[in-house]
């Protein structure tokens, strides 16, 4: 049986860690999380308010619900597995980092299906949403939707699969990069900053996305995810650079 000090050290010292890692995570974020909320913004009132702008969105929605999950599939693709590779090449990175991360080559043959898997998952994800509560029509059901997407699909399925899979893309597609946790540890160094993150940046911007037409969804979506996969890659390479193996938290 653990002493109960021990334990208390452990949890103490554990959320300690977890917080300043997402501490990290905020700072890192908040420039990029404050550009994207915006854009959405401005793009939900184009769409309120300015009917040329409604019309080409109101086209987008039928493109979206005639192709359905093909086009969720090649559009967030696109946004994530592409976009953020071109601007990539016109933006300078580190040496390091670039010595440190899979080549483009391989990126872009992991990120293009991943993504583009990822985008129909979020789909399904809305349809689902949908099927539950009903269309948008009230702050109550804008706010049910809201909660489920915060507080039970992200935690418990959308980042621990991304972070999963972007570990073990970065490990040479090797277990490497798990190795050392707990389950608890795990959760709480690698998951939890992302997650905070995620939510800094998606709660804001799926409020919008829930209070807009159902069909309107995925496109919105596919915009934010553009910059998301951004800030997913910089605490991907803030994660290379620290050691692969966690000290323990009561040392």
């Amino acid at each position: 049986m653990i002493p109960e000090r021990q334990t208390n050290c452990f949890n103490n010292s554990l959320l300690q860690a977890a917080l300043k890692e997402s501490s990290g995570a905020i700072r890192l974020n908040l420039l990029p999380c404050l550009v994207l909320q915006t854009l959405m913004a401005v793009m939900g009132a184009a769409y309120l308010w300015h009917p040329a702008s409604r019309r080409a969105f109101g086209e987008l929605a039928q493109l979206r619900t005639s192709w359905g999950l093909i086009f969720s599939f090649l559009g967030t693709s696109l946004a994530a597995g592409i976009l953020p590779e071109i601007l990539r090449l016109l933006v300078p990175t580190n040496a390091t980092e670039e010595e440190s991360e899979p080549k483009i080559g391989t990126r872009l043959l992991f990120g293009i299906p991943f993504w583009g898997i990822i985008g129909m998952q979020v789909d399904l994800f809305y349809r689902l949403q949908y099927f539950l509560f009903g269309p948008s029509d009230s702050t109550l059901v804008i706010f049910k939707k809201v909660l489920v997407d915060a507080l039970i699909y992200c935690p418990l399925l959308a980042m621990p699969q991304v972070v999963c899979i972007f570990l073990w893309r970065d490990h040479g597609f090797s277990m490497d990069g798990f190795r050392g946790y707990t389950p608890l540890d795990f959760y709480a160094l690698r998951i939890f900053p992302v997650l905070v993150a995620n939510w800094m940046i998606w709660v804001p911007l799926v409020c919008i996305i829930y209070a807009l037409p159902a069909a309107l969804g995925v496109p919105f979506f596919i915009v934010g995810e553009t910059f998301w996969v951004m800030v997913l890659t910089t605490l991907s390479a803030s994660s290379r650079r620290k050691s692969h193996t966690p000290k323990s938290v009561c040392d």
